[in-house]
């Protein structure tokens, strides 16, 4: 056997027995972590253009394996790259088309296209589904007045005083706690931006079984929203929101529809 040869069984045999460690242990395999880092580092981006030390100060980790992973990133057309001193990284339209192209065809929002349509025709008000993206909820599928339902990616709106937001609050405990430990900006006279209000109100929404959105995110703006679960996780939140909309009144409905969905996503085995 040639020493190049010798060297890649060794090689093998290394990863075999790190990966054996890590299950025995229960730690996470470094390939694993290197994936999540990636997303980490994406999803990141996707609010703001940082450079590599900004990178590694907001996740944590080391500026070396910051940098790592944006060079790669970049070097694979999913970053572009400032030209100037800073070097500010930011997603490409790669990323964008490819977002565009799993909100059109993921499983959850071509479900949840009738749910959001028929609570649209039955409250005359604008219609949404959301998901958690990093501090905000990303709306998925929408309709009003405009057009019927749809499934694209729309907006994002911010968790903490939204009722799709926190709807997925109530139900996300550690995706609550990375937002509530973030500083939070007041939309309104009514937001609630402090740690400890906040949580009350996510254990309030969990107790009744929906979120409220009084005014909290635009003046005169009302919104109710319900969880939608997969494998028993929130992954998305279904609402209605309008001007002076009646939400107690919606609540029964919005929760109904969301169930359903659960139901049909653990039909379809998510």
């Amino acid at each position: 056997m040639s020493a190049r040869a010798r060297g890649a069984r060794g090689r093998s045999r290394q990863r075999w027995r790190r990966r054996v460690r890590c299950a025995r242990t229960g730690t996470v395999a470094p390939e694993a972590l290197y994936v999540a880092r990636t997303m980490q580092v994406l999803e990141l981006l996707a609010f703001q253009p940082l450079s590599a030390p900004q990178v590694a100060a907001t996740l944590q980790i080391h500026p070396r394996t910051a940098r790592r992973l944006l060079v790669r990133l970049h070097a694979e057309g999913y970053l572009t790259r400032g030209d100037d001193a800073r070097r500010l990284y930011m997603p490409s339209m790669r990323v964008v088309a490819l977002a565009g192209q799993i909100a059109a065809r993921s499983p959850l929002t071509v479900r949840a296209l009738p749910a959001v349509a028929r609570l649209h025709e039955e409250s005359g008000a604008a219609t949404h589904l959301a998901v958690p993206s990093y501090l905000s909820a990303l709306c998925v599928v929408h309709a009003d007045r405009a057009c019927g339902a749809r499934a694209h990616t729309r907006e994002l709106v911010p968790a903490h005083c939204t009722a799709t937001g926190k709807a997925l609050l109530g139900w996300r405990q550690r995706w609550r706690d990375s937002v509530l430990a973030h500083p939070l900006e007041r939309h309104t006279e009514r937001t609630l931006v402090d740690r400890a209000s906040l949580a009350r109100d996510a254990d309030a929404t969990r107790g009744r079984g929906y979120a409220i959105d009084d005014g909290e995110f635009e003046e005169g703006v009302r919104a109710v929203a319900a969880p939608v679960f997969v494998g028993g996780e929130a992954v998305a939140a279904l609402g209605v929101s309008g001007p002076g909309i009646d939400v107690e009144a919606l609540a029964g409905q919005v929760m109904m529809l969301a169930d359903e969905l659960t139901a049909a996503m653990a039909d379809g085995h998510g």
